[in-house]
């Protein structure tokens, strides 16, 4: 999500840009930033723990008090219980002081410890609930990337903004936080003469007070996750611009940047309009079409995809590739959301591929070399995690294994099913699960269906296991009858196992494999060949002989290369 300098020092690692996408460095250095500022104030929650429990509808109605850093807020949920429950339980930080519940609109008794309001109202199964709370008081900061509302300024003007991901939305807001529970949202945020309110879905009213406060009425009628909902507030300037579909259809692009960066602004924002056409061409067209997207500025120097409505740090207007990617989570992340923490390189991986997919279908850019770009080349280097994140309550321990590994990972995929296959599976999975949640397993049985066969294999690889393969490749040519004999030689020195390998299978990665052969003409043509072992030799007979060969030049595979052999 995010952009800062080349290198950092995170928790007693040293991570390299070179390793990560912009946005992924961005968020790191930002998160260390805000660490500085809240000190011991930062602490954590738990992991989710799912209620039989559907909440249809959030209105949220909140007041800030940008100077005094405090809000006010009411928050009332909807929905229905999917089984019998003998409590509601919402999470919001003890942090904040509840001041009433009500239940149908009577005040009830209630609990609020934990970080959790318990209410003691039994529900049967299916029977609908409306349950609002009324709080009060000073957000709190949580997370290893800190995660919440922010308390900032610019030029001297205060900002308000929020960042709930992953788990940061019940530091300022009521909320059932399981991100595989989705609902529609009012957002009604009250704030003091000269503030401008950015959100969620579209704007429906501005209402004045006589004293002069304004309350802005953002109505988002799409499904949400709880941590994409976010609010920013300061003296806004607006501009706009205007995304016409692939059916002539039109929506509103709106922007919402502090004024001294207006037209930094102006000269950058443009890209987004052609990002969206890119990846509606690529991926099925914009999904929050009846409603908008948009940009606002707010105190951190990368962005946050929050759904229609980017939030986008100072030191980011005018960076292509974190504009590019935030813009592609509207895709990956909003419309199919994370069924689980565990899944979030079905967000980040994906948008870091896209950010590939934009600079190769608008600037000509080749995939596997940007891809290369971002990698030490190293098994034990710094995408030596696992694509899956193994722990919940802390997904983006492993920012280099989610971002750039899972990018990979989906170039993998298209090598292994084709251009044509791959780009069909990608707007299939976008299909099947629009507004919905899915998980690594779902992704994983829509590209079987497109290979034709299970994809097991290639997860239990490259998602659930770390590190990649280490291969020694070698090449000779010697005349046979009227024309040679190419042979080549591979090898897997690699020693990690595979995790969840079937056992019938070799405990080796199994790909296959591309050699360029390359003529004394000047022509060329391309090998493939399925490595199945560890230690691997295969035969060409050739009408002509090659001057060189070389092991997966375009750049397909994540990949460790050593010149020497290991003796069997």
């Amino acid at each position: 999500m995010i952009r800062c300098a080349w290198g950092l020092w995170l928790f007693g690692l040293l991570v390299s840009a070179r390793a990560l996408p912009p946005e992924a460095v961005s968020r790191i250095s930002e998160a260390e930033k805000w660490r500085e500022r809240v000190d011991a104030g930062v602490s954590t929650r738990r992991a989710v723990e799912p209620q039989p429990l559907d909440v249809e509808h959030y209105t949220l109605q909140i007041t800030l008090f940008p100077e005094a850093r405090r809000i006010a807020g009411r928050v009332t949920l909807r929905g229905r219980a999917m089984a019998a429950i003998e409590s509601l339980q919402v999470d919001l930080l003890t942090a904040l002081t509840v001041t009433r519940v009500l239940w149908e609109g009577a005040p009830v008794a209630f609990a609020h410890a934990d970080d959790r309001v318990r209410v003691l109202m039994p529900l049967a199964p299916g029977q609908s609930f409306a349950v609002t709370i009324e709080y009060a008081g000073e957000p709190a900061i949580l997370g290893r990337l800190p995660s919440g509302m922010f308390f900032s300024a610019h030029s001297g003007f205060p900002v308000v903004a929020t960042l709930s991901e992953p788990n940061g939305a019940p530091a300022w807001w009521p909320c059932v936080d399981d991100p595989a529970d989705k609902a529609t949202a009012d957002i009604e945020v009250t704030v003091p003469p000269g503030y401008v309110v950015a959100s969620n879905g579209l704007l429906e009213e501005v209402r004045p007070h006589p004293d002069g406060w304004r309350t802005y009425v953002w109505r988002e009628r799409y499904p949400i996750a709880t941590y994409l909902i976010s609010i920013t507030a300061t003296n806004f300037v607006e501009f706009s611009d205007v995304y016409q579909a692939q059916d002539g259809t039109t929506m509103p692009l709106l922007y919402y940047v502090y004024p001294e960066h207006l037209e930094r602004a102006r000269r950058a924002f443009p890209i987004t309009r052609e990002a969206l056409r890119v990846f509606a061409e690529i991926f099925g067209e914009y999904p929050f079409l009846a409603e908008k997207y948009g940009m606002a500025e707010f105190p951190w120097d990368g962005a946050m995809e929050h759904q229609t409505m980017t939030s986008i740090g100072s030191s980011a207007l005018t960076h292509v590739d974190t504009i590019v990617h935030e813009a592609a989570h509207q895709w990956w992340g909003n419309m199919v959301t994370l069924r689980t923490w565990h899944d979030i390189w079905l967000n980040e991986g994906f948008a870091t591929y896209s950010e590939i997919l934009f600079r190769e279908r608008a600037y000509g850019a080749d995939p596997g070399q940007l891809l290369r770009q971002r990698d030490d080349g190293l098994a034990s280097g710094r995408l030596r995690g696992t694509v899956y994140a193994e722990e919940a309550t802390d997904p983006f321990d492993d920012i280099p294994a989610i971002y750039t590994k899972g990018a990979w990972v989906l170039h993998m995929l298209r090598y292994l099913l084709g251009e044509e296959r791959f780009f069909a599976a990608l707007r299939e999975y976008g299909r099947r699960f629009a507004y919905a949640n899915a998980s690594t397993e779902d992704f994983m049985r829509v590209c079987s269906e497109f290979y034709g066969d299970s994809l097991q294999w290639f997860f239990e690889q490259w998602v659930y296991a770390p590190m990649r393969p280490i291969y020694a490749f070698a090449w000779s040519v010697q005349p046979e009858g009227a024309g040679y004999r190419l042979r080549l030689r591979v090898q897997q020195q690699q020693t990690h196992l595979i995790a969840r390998r079937d056992p019938a299978l070799p405990p080796i990665y199994i790909m296959p494999v591309e050699f360029t052969l390359r003529y004394a003409d000047g022509t060329s043509e391309v090998r493939r060949l399925w490595n199945r072992a560890r230690d691997e030799t295969f035969d060409l007979l050739l009408p002509r002989p090659p001057v060189s060969v070389t092991f997966d030049e375009r750049g397909w595979i994540l990949k460790e290369m050593r010149a020497d052999f290991r003796e069997r």
